[in-house]
C-alpha cells in the first residue's frame, strides 16, 4: 500500500519569480508499509505545452502530495487542493515527517 506519489519541486518552490511554475520535480513512490526502506525516486518534467495545467499533469502521473520549501500563493494552493493534491510546505510538521521518512532530511 502506498500514499501515492509525492512530488518535490527540484528547486524547492512551486514557482520562480522570473520563469513561472517549476517544471522539474523529484517524484517519490512512498510505501507506508515500509517507510524506512529506500524509496524509488525519479525525475518528472512537466511539459506545459502538452499539459497546460500543472495540477492536471500531477494527477496524470499519480501525484497525491506535493512537498515544497515555501508555501505557494493562495490561488495555486487552492487550485492544487481542489484537484485533490495535498500541499505541505517545509515549515509544517507534516512536511518534515514526510521528508524524514523518505530519508531526504
Amino acid at each position: 500500500m502506498t500514499t501515492g506519489k509525492i512530488a518535490i519541486p527540484y528547486y524547492g518552490s512551486l514557482t520562480h519569480p522570473a520563469s513561472g511554475f517549476e517544471r522539474i520535480f523529484f517524484i517519490v513512490e512512498h510505501d507506508v508499509q515500509h517507510p524506512t526502506q529506500t524509496q524509488p525516486i525519479s525525475l518528472g518534467i512537466w511539459d506545459a505545452k502538452q499539459t497546460p495545467f500543472l495540477p492536471t499533469w500531477l494527477q496524470e502521473i499519480g501525484v497525491r502530495q506535493v512537498v515544497c520549501s515555501s508555501k505557494p500563493d493562495e490561488t495555486l494552493l487552492d487550485t492544487l487542493i481542489n484537484a485533490g493534491i495535498k500541499v505541505f510546505s517545509e515549515g509544517s510538521e507534516a512536511a518534515r515527517r514526510i521528508l524524514k521518512q523518505l530519508n531526504l532530511i
